[in-house]
This record gives structure tokens, sequence and C-alpha cells, in this order.
């Protein structure tokens, strides 16, 4: 009778003990196929505990049924026999240095597969997904004076600047920048700047534009001196299934490029803020420079929570007193002129002496 045709049926003899199992039901407890273990039991890998003489059938014992799982799981992972064989039966150094060499080769042969399958899918992605590159051309020493302008207002402390967030928006009319403490939102809106917006990346003018909102320490770095940089915002996907992804770089005119570093901050859109403000405008005010910071020190002399009461035809309207000394350091000229709506409307403050500077001041309520 041939050995390895052993039917399912095959019983253990009444001879050996019954602490023994068919091959079948071996290989169902193990989760291995009868052809798996015939192979082990040539390879001495995994031999039977007994073998009937008369019909070749092999039974295996039930303390064998964790050797054969080691083997099975061994195996899926990929090892060779001849190294099973060697991981199971040496001295346990011999087992652990074998399993420390294949681990750290695993661990390679991971990175590597996940480096290969991001860029492929970058690749793939790249054939449906329209990029658009908002570019904005600028002198750097106008740039750098715009970003210390809000995110360093005079007589702030660099390190004690609460402005660490800076939104840069590129549109075809602009380039604008703004900071917010969470309380007052300051923004110069037209800054000098040759606009370049593409979509795709190779294709015709767009006319949507982008934003996003970066560290404020990636551009207060920026060189002093004049000379021009070059503003990118990459905007990539959009859709369900591959959110929209958005890059700023800044190239400098030796060819040197630098990825900044993103934020997750959220800023308001700017133009519908102020948009909206004006619409419900009930009226206009000017005051001096001299006549807000003289506001600013009462306040502060009465104690540091006290907000500043404006005066003549905003007298209903109280400030921080904080957020009003950051705006008239930032603002720029000896007037600034604040347009007033309903006590739940943001008030927008203007400097005469440079129109694009602007801020957004909420409020207290009474």
């Amino acid at each position: 009778m041939d050995p390895t045709r052993e039917p399912d049926t095959a019983r253990v003899p009444q001879s050996t003990s019954r602490s023994l199992q068919t091959i079948s039901d071996f290989a169902r407890a193990v989760g291995l196929s009868a052809s798996a273990l015939r192979g082990y039991d040539s390879s001495g890998l995994l031999s039977p505990a007994h073998v009937e003489d008369r019909t070749g059938y092999r039974y295996y014992g039930l303390d064998q049924q964790q050797r054969a799982i080691w083997i099975r799981r061994l195996r899926d992972a990929g090892f060779r026999l001849s190294t099973i064989g060697t991981i199971l039966d040496s001295e346990p150094a011999i087992a652990e240095a074998i399993l420390d060499d294949w681990l750290a080769e695993a661990v390679g042969r991971a990175e590597s597969a996940a480096a290969l399958v991001d860029d492929l899918r970058s690749v793939l992605r790249s054939r449906t997904e329209t990029t658009t590159l908002s570019r904005a051309r600028v002198d750097s020493a106008v740039l750098a004076a715009a970003v210390r302008q809000l995110a360093q207002p005079k007589g702030t402390d660099p390190a004690d600047s609460p402005f660490d967030h800076l939104s840069v928006e590129i549109k075809p009319e602009a380039l604008t920048l703004a900071v917010t403490d969470g309380y007052v939102l300051m923004a110069r809106t037209h800054i000098p700047a040759e606009i370049d917006d593409r979509s795709p990346a190779d294709g015709p003018a767009g006319s949507v534009g982008a934003s996003t909102v970066v560290t404020a320490s990636a551009l207060l770095s920026l060189p002093t001196t004049s000379c021009e940089v070059t503003l990118t915002i990459a905007v990539t996907g959009g859709s369900v299934d591959h959110p929209e992804q958005v890059r700023m770089s800044i190239e400098h005119s030796d060819g040197e490029s630098t990825i900044l570093s993103q934020s997750d901050r959220r800023f308001p859109d700017i133009g519908r803020t102020v948009e909206a403000a004006a619409a419900r405008r009930r009226g206009r005010s000017r005051f001096s420079r001299q006549e807000i910071l003289r506001l600013v020190d009462e306040a502060a002399g009465r104690s540091p929570e006290s907000g500043v009461r404006l005066p003549r035809d905003a007298s209903r309207f109280e400030l921080s007193a904080g957020s009003m000394k950051s705006i008239v350091d930032a603002g720029i000229g000896d007037e600034l002129i604040c347009d007033w709506g309903n006590e739940d409307d943001p008030l927008i403050w203007r400097a005469p002496s440079q129109p694009d500077f602007l801020a957004l001041l909420m409020p207290r309520r009474a």
C-alpha cells in the first residue's frame, strides 16, 4: 500500500496511545495540509510519532502540535525549511541571532515597500489630480518688512509675540499676509508682488488663487536686503477620495528653495469678513495714535483686565487694551480710522498712511 495515500477514515490503532492523531486530524488541528506534513516528514523537520507497519499510516502526538504550528508560522513568514530546523533545534542564543537578523531584513523590506507604494501612489494620482501653482514674486525687503510689521509689532519682544502663525494668500489680484492671536486679526492686503496663478502646473493662468498658514518664524528670517524671492503655494487634489494637499515654498534669487512649515491654524476669509462688516457699517471715527495710546495707558493703570472705552461717536464700544496696543504698534502713521457697526460686529481699523493695512477686532461684551 502506498503510504502517501492515507484516507481520512484511518483510525488510530488500538495498540497505540490514545494521545495520537491521524494525519488528517492532526493537519486540521495545526492548520497544515496532509501533504505538507508528509513533506516535513521527508525533510526530517517533523516526523510522525508512529507509523503503522502494515499500512504505513502516519500518526502524530498531541505534544507535536506546537512544533507544527511554529513550522507553519515560520513558513508563512518566509523562512526556509533548513532555517526553521535550525531555529527550533538549536541553542536559544543561535535561534535568537537568526531571528534578529531576519527581523532587521524584514523591517528594511517593509520600509522599501512603503516607499515604493507611496511613490507609485503619487504617480497614479498625478494622472487624475490637478495641481494648482500660485506664485508671487516679491522683493524680499518688502516682504520681510510686512512680516515683521504684523508678526512682531514694534515694541513687542519677539519671544513674547502672540502672532506666531502667518496666513499667506496668493490671489490673482493681490498677495495678502495676516496674523491673529484669536482676538485681533491684522493684515496687509495688497503687498506689491507679481502674481502668477497656474492650473495645472504647466497650463494656462487660473483665477482662484490659494492660501495656507505657516509658522511666522519661517518668514521672519527673510533677508532684509532688496532681492527677488518667489512664494509658491501648490494645491493638489481636493476630491473626496484624495483630500486637498497644500504645500508652500520660497525660492531665493540664488535658486535655493525651501519648503515652509505648515500649520493647522485656521484663519477666517479676510475679504469676506471685511465685506460683511463693511456692509453693516453705521459710522466712522478717526483717532490719533497718541489718543489711542493714552486710552491704553489709562486702562492699564486701572487694572490689567480693564478695557479701552472709545470716545465720541464710538463710545459704546469697549475693546481689549492689549489688542488695541498691537494695532497701534503695527499701524503706520499718526492716525487710525475705525469703521464700526453693531455691538456684535468686528470693528475695522485702518491706517490712512498705509491703505492696505487693516485690523479686525471684536468689541467686548458688556
